[in-house]
């Protein structure tokens, strides 16, 4: 797969597609050709399709922490400048919507619209900053493959990224990381700043979808809704955090619907 500079290190992704570019932005300790594998055939039939992957994860170079998602933030601008592209559609899950959540606050005008899946606009409370918190701790005592078999960790997986061939390739990819990218992206969430109160900076149609059956994330829809000035709520019934994987086919005909009805200018 092809790599550019960016922000001083080696960024890898995939592409595909030809037409208008549609970025993809990966979630927390995943990469954006495994993370985006059930939709990026199906885009790129409509767009040039770049599946980029975050410092610390996959392909991309790991240097050391502290990372934060502004960090993330501004590698994704330099990946857009490497391959001189001017405005964009910017599809992120999970930790990538935080991330194109806080690209889309201080450079909206480098997107065209703007699709933010599982995401939040601040660090995790609760019970799901608990989660990350547990596997964080079990990553720094026993390591990656821990992290993987424990069940706090498979309990938001669906099942279908853990079964036979997917599972194992999933796995290997997974375990690509370390304990050191692990705690250093965890502290990018940990310290993710409340950006409630500046979404209002998002001067693109946006799309902001959730599964019903992913509580944490979900605590942050409102506040998207009622600060992006031209905001699109989705929820998908029987979904959990990763509605690419789960509910693969009413996510696609979701954000279809979304792109045919924001046509760009």
């Amino acid at each position: 797969m092809p790599k550019v500079k960016a922000g001083g290190i080696q960024l890898n992704y995939a592409v595909k597609g030809d037409g208008p570019p549609m970025v993809l932005s990966h979630g927390f300790q995943n990469c954006g050709a495994f993370a985006f594998r059930p939709v990026i055939d199906r885009l790129a039939e409509r767009f040039t399709v770049y599946a980029w992957d975050k410092r610390g994860h996959g392909d991309s170079d790991k240097p050391k922490g502290p990372y934060s998602i502004q960090t993330f933030a501004d590698d994704l601008l330099g990946f857009l400048d490497a391959l001189r592209l001017d405005k964009v559609d910017l599809l992120g899950h999970s930790m990538g919507g935080r991330t194109a959540t806080v690209f889309g606050v201080g450079h909206s005008a480098r997107l065209k619209r703007l699709m933010l899946v599982s995401s939040s606009c601040g660090a995790p409370k609760g019970a799901y900053r608990q989660h990350f918190q547990e596997l964080y701790d079990l990553a720094r005592a026993e390591g990656m493959e821990a992290v993987f078999e424990h069940p706090e960790f498979r309990s938001l997986i669906p099942k279908n990224m853990l079964s036979g061939e997917t599972g194992e390739e999933y796995r290997k990819s997974f375990l690509r990381n370390t304990p050191q990218t692990y705690s250093d992206t965890a502290e990018a969430l940990f310290t993710m700043p409340d950006l409630s109160d500046k979404l209002h900076r998002i001067a693109v149609p946006t799309w902001v979808c959730y599964g019903a059956d992913d509580p944490g994330p979900m605590a942050y829809s409102e506040a998207y809704r009622k600060n992006i000035p031209d905001c699109t709520l989705c929820l998908l019934k029987g979904s959990g955090h990763f509605p690419i994987w789960d509910s693969t086919e009413s996510f696609l005909s979701e954000l279809l619907k979304f792109l045919d009805s924001h046509p760009v200018k």
